[in-house]
């Protein structure tokens, strides 16, 4: 079985040559860092955030104080027989210290192979995962460790690390703050890539070559844009989408609509978000909204990436423009709520029935309807609720004063008065 962070390679990445040993080498995550010095009892405990953010590093400082014997597994790797054997070890030699990486890659089943073991201390469990634990950790397991969500570093914490690096390696070569930028950009916060592209670098060129930003393309290769379809990253970026529309503002919208796109979001997806969008925030706020966005859903259905882009981008900045009203969204869910909460039982006032054969006109199904349009102005005051629920019925929609659904209100008030 490896120990945690076993050298078993000929080629040792620069990443690992250069982790942090103790505290005052580790760079970032000031939020935790305070928290996890105070640990001095073995605790199982999880570390969830972005790669290259610190959780194994955090993981191997903390646990070098323990004095207890560390296994490490790799959850893409392993399965329940290797997590069997570790706990078959801690039977016969008592506690040990398992780091186990990727653990939402576990199914809940190999998860719970595990609860014992941490509920008696046989093992002390050190998990990491890049996935938010609420949605891919078991909760019986959750609730046996504490949980410490990092961050990505920021561009001061990566020149940081930066600048540690290359006084480990002993390099007397310089780099720019044009360069480092570049760096910086590609890398997003992920501390392992940012130290990867330094060991390329140096790998790859000579302490007396000129690197400008547009070599860097030829040395390291193109950046591909961070987004995962299927993790917490794909959530965010929706949510941010959504509601940069909601606030109006089309610049960032497309700063989200692009991010998708690129990262190889299924602009059907995208396009399904734009007619729920439309009806739900814009509404009857601009009645083209909706018609626009499920022109654009077809449009996208049609012709594919990547012209559906330029449609895609139409219909965001129409809407992320447009004015906004959710008064249609609140009313139907009011509404809905009414029904569902109701206690008696109600009919269809008779007027209002239908009276499809001689039975249901004996009955006096549909006598006494007022056709609107026989009337002056198409509008006749008449009883539409059940009759049970006057004097006072509900009151559901209540049009705003943004945009059209101004014109909306205007009319209903005139109809039925502003206090009806």
């Amino acid at each position: 079985m490896d120990s945690l962070f076993s050298k078993d390679s000929k080629h040792i990445p620069l990443a690992h040559e250069v982790r942090p040993k103790d505290w005052s080498e580790f760079v970032g995550q000031k939020q935790i860092v305070p928290s996890l010095k105070n640990i001095t009892k073995p605790t199982s405990i999880l570390f969830y955030g972005p790669p290259g953010s610190g959780k194994t590093t955090l993981a191997h400082i903390l646990t070098n104080s323990w004095s207890l014997p560390k296994r490490y597994l790799s959850c893409v790797t392993s399965g329940v027989k290797e997590v069997r054997e570790v706990l078959d070890e801690a039977k016969r030699l008592g506690t040990i210290v398992l780091f186990l990486d990727e653990i939402h890659r576990f199914s809940s089943s190999q998860q719970d192979a595990l609860l014992g073991s941490v509920e008696e201390g046989e093992i002390i469990l050190i998990a990491a995962t890049t996935e938010n634990p609420s949605f891919r950790i078991n909760r019986a397991l959750l609730s046996r460790m504490l949980v410490y969500r990092l961050t990505a570093l920021t561009e001061a914490e990566e020149n940081e690390i930066f600048e540690s690096c290359l006084r480990k390696t002993g390099t007397n070569r310089t780099f720019g703050e044009d360069i480092r930028l570049e760096l910086f950009r590609r890398s997003s916060g992920d501390a392992r890539k940012l130290i990867g592209y330094l060991e390329r670098i140096l790998s790859a060129t000579s302490e007396s070559e000129e690197i400008s930003v547009f070599s860097l393309d030829h040395i390291l290769g193109e950046t591909l844009v961070k987004y995962d379809k299927n993790n917490e990253n794909h959530y965010d970026i929706i949510s941010a989408f959504i509601k940069s529309m909601r606030g109006s503002d089309p610049d960032a919208s497309l700063f989200y609509l692009a991010l998708m796109l690129e990262g190889g979001e299924d602009p059907l997806f995208i396009a399904r978000r734009l007619v729920v969008f439309a009806s739900e925030d814009v509404g009857n706020a601009s009645v083209h909204a909706l018609p626009l966005a499920i022109a654009t859903w077809q449009a996208v259905e049609r012709i594919g990436m990547p012209e559906a882009r330029i449609p895609l981008g139409q219909c965001t900045t129409f809407l992320a423009s447009a004015p906004k009203s959710n008064a249609s969204y609140l009313a139907i869910d009011s509404a809905l709520d009414f029904v569902r909460n109701r206690k008696r039982e109600f009919e269809i006032p008779n007027h209002l029935r239908n009276a499809p054969t001689a039975t249901h006109k004996n009955e006096g199904a549909g006598t006494g309807y007022k056709y609107p349009h026989d009337f002056s102005g198409h509008f006749v005051l008449e009883r539409y609720f059940p009759l049970s629920f006057y004097p006072k019925p509900p009151k559901f929609y209540e049009p705003t004063n943004q945009g059209m659904e101004k014109m909306i209100g205007e009319q209903l008030a005139r109809l039925w008065g502003k206090n009806d």
